[in-house]
């Protein structure tokens, strides 16, 4: 099979486009997966830390410096710490370079003991 001169080579440009959009693909589909971790690190960060407080509290402790202490160990800060009655609700952060640019992911989570009735209200 003979081919024209025009057709010459037309292999090796759709192999170069082919592997540019590919390893943009991948660039793309790491930074997305970079962002979730980081979410899915926040949100665990902040249920612990809650958590932390929640118990400190029962044990007479400091709930929000329980709260500090977690969160600083899973790398986030704790921005805002609140506990009424055995109750804590925390709000942590944690700031990320991605895309040269800087993304913070801030996530609040409360926690309460499992006895904890709201408002006094009787259980079952």
């Amino acid at each position: 099979m003979d081919r024209q001169p025009a057709e010459r080579g037309a292999a090796t440009v759709y192999a170069a486009v082919l592997a540019v959009v590919a390893t943009t693909a991948c660039a793309v589909t790491l930074h997305v997966a970079a962002v979730a971790r980081l979410q899915h690190h926040v949100t665990a960060s902040a249920d612990l830390a809650a958590l932390a407080a929640s118990q400190a509290v029962l044990r007479g402790d400091d709930g929000c410096e329980a709260a500090r202490r977690v969160a600083s160990a899973n790398l986030t800060v704790l921005h805002r710490c609140t506990v009424e009655e055995a109750v804590a609700t925390v709000v942590v952060e944690r700031s990320a370079r991605l895309w040269g640019r800087s993304i913070s992911v801030h996530r609040t989570a409360r926690a309460a003991p499992s006895d904890y009735r709201p408002g006094g209200a009787e259980g079952p």
